[in-house]
């Protein structure tokens, strides 16, 4: 469960999604009839009236963002945890978790929020106070799953095959390390059907990107298979995850969507990482001010 600091501090941001942009007027939604109001940010485009870009975003992140208010209905928000074997190396799968429990709170607030584990399963569509709680526990209570069926990419392109076409009403977050020895591009093909905005923080830990030198035995939590690694062999996967990182940055930036990849911290109490996290969101404009 998020702390009240925690909390009263997430009171004063919504999410930054370009999905918003798409069924918003200029004016909020505080008329008779309106059942939610769902304030938001976009990055700045030309032709977009001064008037509506937010200068203290501009002066906080040296970026220019177009203020949007909803004026009609809410965009309805998949949050998709990764819980494969893989999120287990470190600290990723808590950092992970804490960081769908922010978003989750934030989202909640405003808009039918839906938690989707990567393994298998889903919460209920919720929104507001009342459904919070419940949303905290299935995501502290998300199971580790391995196995062939585990692979983030190819779970992914599941999820995005499940869900109804929402073309300028969905935003998906996806809080995954990406960790699968398969194409990208199937699951971004499915997810860009769907006609959703998306935005992937790729999670990723000090072990997989510098794992320590000498005699090792490298563990494919997932598959289960085993390899002798020396110096040389390190060396290599640790060019090969560089490479890997790369391609999965380019491959979804040319998809349309938006890529952060965030490193989770290396110890800390739950405090200490609800704080790194929170910080993580707002330096990657995730959250944005209201």
């Amino acid at each position: 469960m998020l702390s009240a600091r925690s909390r009263a501090i997430l009171d004063r941001y919504a999410l930054s999604s370009r999905a918003v942009s798409r069924q918003s007027g200029e004016r909020s939604s505080r008329e008779p009839g309106q059942s939610v109001e769902f304030h938001d940010f976009r990055p700045y485009q030309p032709g977009d009236e001064l008037r509506y870009v937010d200068w203290r975003v501009y002066a906080r992140t040296g970026r220019l963002y177009t203020r949007l208010y909803q004026a009609e209905r809410a965009v309805k928000l998949h949050l998709v945890l990764d819980n494969s074997a893989s999120m287990s190396i470190g600290l990723k799968a808590r950092y992970a978790r804490t960081l769908v429990q922010l978003l989750s709170y934030v989202a909640q607030r405003d808009a039918p929020t839906q938690v989707h584990l990567l393994g298998g399963g889903r919460s209920r569509q919720l929104q507001g106070p009342a459904g919070m709680r419940e949303t905290w526990r299935f995501v502290e209570e998300a199971p580790v799953v391995s196995g062939e069926e585990a692979g983030a990419l190819g779970a992914l392109k599941r999820f995005a095959l499940g869900l109804p076409s929402q073309r300028g009403s969905g935003l998906a977050l996806v809080v995954s390390d990406l960790f699968e020895d398969a194409p990208i591009r199937p699951a971004l093909t499915a997810l860009k059907a769907r006609g959703m905005d998306i935005a992937f923080l790729q999670v990723v830990a000090a072990e997989d990107l510098e794992p320590p030198s000498g005699l090792l035995e490298l563990h494919e939590l997932e598959s289960g298979g085993r390899l002798p690694a020396g110096p040389e062999e390190t060396k290599a996967y640790r060019d090969e995850v560089q490479r890997y990182l790369e391609r999965t940055r380019n491959a979804v930036l040319r998809a349309g969507f938006r890529h952060l990849l965030l490193r989770s911290p290396a110890g800390g109490t739950a405090d200490e990482l609800e704080r790194d996290a929170f910080a993580a969101l707002i330096r990657s404009a995730v959250l944005v001010k209201r």
